[in-house]
């Protein structure tokens, strides 16, 4: 659609100039409102519709009868959270052995249960209507600055903290189909086919007759991943999203192959503590006194499900499985994650991609060689200005070229951050699998047994623990180590596996491989640090902002972490069921690294480490195993590409 054709629309006059909306728009002046969206659940038992609270700020111009539409950020976090809650599972116990299972993956489907509430039959009645709902301005926690940019711009700027968090209804079920549909029933409101009030007594409706209808998703982590779960029910309105460093699969987020495998930095994590850190109505007693007993029950039916026992893939995991849901999704997507994000591991953004091509969704992805951050201050990335496009196209329509550029893929380099890799796809064209001979052809054994490594329970030296493995003497004793010297560049970019056949001396064991890059390099880090003080302006009147860089190392270090891969060896075949293991029989093991985008540079060594026990991410045990390894049968397949094939901007 043209300038011309948008302006004379029921758009706010000038806003739009060069196929692009122009920052005219005074951030202060904006409303900023409190509304209550009703959902179609009612998780809290007390018979009526679980109300959410919903925040807005919108361009006061809406107020002459102007639409827009809206950027939405569906994030539990924002009302605060129970930090006294969160108190983490005990990692450091023996893995369970379990006898033979015969479990399918046909057996481990979602549940075939209604949402609750879904019988409910009270409906409030209506008893008049408003036309704003204004209200004092308060702090919302992680949420930032970066949609003040947009609100100049004639979009509004839309928050929610869901279901069982402060100001609103019900309870926080992490990742549930109950909170999917509460977080899809604003973008219902916005499109005219949910209702809200403008408190939850007095039955006052509002009306969004300023929003256009077209709305897109936005957010990072718990954020970004009720992006993809809103998106993947096909919600009419909702025309892109946006979602950073975001979970498509909560199995993926915290299990890995049989294991309990949380995210690194949160040992003993779990989705159960996760939702109870979020229900934020806990922090008003009476009214937390009302549902307490509700919630109690609804935590417990979790902490059995989620099954840290056996750790296996089950029909709980399956529910918070959006890969498994995609066929509906219609929305364009704009995928962003940290290639140094250990937190949200890339084997959530990585699989989503590949759903996406398959099904030829409109579709960009940015990797950064940050870790779990925001990149809308990132200098050199150019990220607000292909957001800029990128959302003036899928909102407004104008057409800005957006949906005709090659490129869809942009690669931070983690040698040079100012280099920008691009492609078509990931991995990129002219990518290719490799494999890296073992010499031996010999029976190797290690002992899994953390007194070994010089990892202390109690200080949790991770450092020290890594250093010794990966660079010291003596870590033969519990890993095996293969280097392979590198004559020039070697940019891995994919889903690494290796494959191996082993003999474990007990009915169980943890499996790890470990993928590094050996080297004396000042090599970037995850750490930031100012490029430009205040140098960001995002719009008139609007918060302003520092641009970023990733700093460097000030001393070289010998060197770095690519990806990481664990496995149950009980779960050597399907992560969802138990295979009983013979002491001192060989069986065959194949799984997956993170997938990773690293170059490795000329004249370092790419090396392979296996290992057992990771007290990073594993469980921690304290019986000894003895793990044998037939190196003849070790097979390493590394995805890489060589250098100048791919693009750079």
């Amino acid at each position: 659609m043209s300038t011309t054709e948008i302006n004379n629309l029921n758009q706010i006059p000038n806003l739009i100039k060069n196929n692009r909306t122009q920052p005219i728009l005074d951030y202060k002046e904006c409303l900023f409102e409190k509304v209550y969206v009703e959902t179609p659940v009612d998780t809290d038992g007390d018979g009526q519709l679980d109300l959410i609270a919903v925040y807005l700020r919108r361009p006061k111009e809406t107020l002459l009868g102007h639409q827009i539409p809206a950027i939405y950020v569906a994030n539990p976090y924002m009302l605060a959270c129970n930090e006294d809650w969160y108190v983490t599972y005990n990692v450091d116990k023996d893995i369970e052995v379990f006898p033979q299972q015969e479990i399918t993956k046909e057996q481990t489907a979602a549940p075939n249960r209604l949402p609750l509430g879904s019988n409910t039959t009270h409906r409030r009645g209506t008893k008049g209507f408003a036309q704003t709902a204004e209200t004092e301005e308060i702090p919302l926690e992680c949420i930032s600055d970066w949609y003040s940019y947009f609100n100049c711009r004639g979009y509004a700027s839309v928050f929610c903290g869901g279901l069982g968090t402060r100001g609103s209804d019900g309870l926080t079920i992490t990742g549930s189909n109950e909170e999917v549909l509460a977080f899809k029933s604003v973008i219902d409101w916005l499109n005219g086919r949910a209702r809200a009030f403008t408190n939850k007594t007095d039955n006052i409706e509002i009306k969004a007759d300023w929003c256009t209808g077209n709305v897109a998703m936005s957010g990072k982590s718990y954020l970004g991943t009720m992006c993809i779960a809103v998106a993947a029910t096909g919600v009419e309105g909702l025309k892109t999203i946006i979602p950073e460093a975001a979970i498509s699969n909560w199995y993926a987020y915290d299990r890995y192959n049989g294991l309990n495998v949380p995210p690194l930095g949160w040992q003993g994590d779990d989705i159960a503590l996760l939702s109870k850190y979020c229900c934020s109505r806990a922090m008003d007693q009476d009214d937390y006194a009302s549902i307490q007993e509700r919630y109690e029950e609804v935590l417990a039916e979790m902490e059995i499900s989620q099954d840290r026992a056996s750790a296996n893939y089950n029909s709980f995991w399956e529910e918070r499985n959006y890969l498994h849901r995609m066929d509906d999704l219609k929305a364009s997507v704009f995928l962003v994650q940290g290639l140094n994000d250990w937190n949200v591991k890339m084997n959530q953004a990585i699989p989503f991609w590949n759903q996406l091509v398959k099904r030829q969704i409109p579709r960009r992805m940015m990797l950064h060689q940050g870790d779990h951050i925001y990149i809308h201050n990132l200098e050199s990335s150019g990220f607000n200005e292909l957001l800029h496009s990128w959302l003036d196209y899928w909102l407004y329509g104008i057409e800005n070229g957006t949906d005709i550029v090659s490129s869809k893929v942009f690669v931070q380099s983690n040698l040079d951050q100012r280099l920008w890799q691009e492609s078509s796809d990931w991995s990129p064209e002219g990518t290719l699998l490799a494999q890296f001979p073992i010499p031996e052809s010999t029976h190797k054994t290690f002992t899994d047994d953390l007194s070994l490594t010089g990892f202390d329970r109690e200080k949790n030296n991770f450092e020290e623990w890594r250093n010794r493995l990966i660079i010291e003497d003596g870590a033969e004793a519990y890993s095996l180590k293969y280097l392979w010297p590198q004559e020039e560049d070697l940019r891995i970019c994919g889903t690494v596996s290796v494959s191996f056949s082993a003999a474990i001396n007990r009915e169980t064991a943890i499996l790890s491989a470990m993928l590094v890059d050996y080297g004396s390099e000042k090599r970037l880090l995850e750490k930031q640090e100012i490029a430009e003080k205040e140098g960001l302006i995002w719009g008139k009147n609007t918060p302003i902002a520092d641009w970023v860089r990733f700093a460097k190392e000030e001393k070289p270090s010998a060197y770095r972490i690519i990806s990481r891969g664990w496995m149950n060896a009980q779960n050597r075949t399907s992560n969802c069921c138990k295979e009983e293991i013979e002491s001192g029989e060989f069986y065959s093991y194949t799984f997956e690294m993170v997938p990773m985008d690293y170059t490795v540079r000329k004249n370092h060594q790419l090396g392979l480490i296996l290992y057992s026990t990771d007290p990073e991410a594993t469980e921690r045990p304290f019986k000894m195993t003895k793990i044998t390894i037939d190196e003849s049968t070790i097979d390493v397949q590394v995805p890489c590409i060589k250098q100048g094939q791919a693009k750079t901007k």
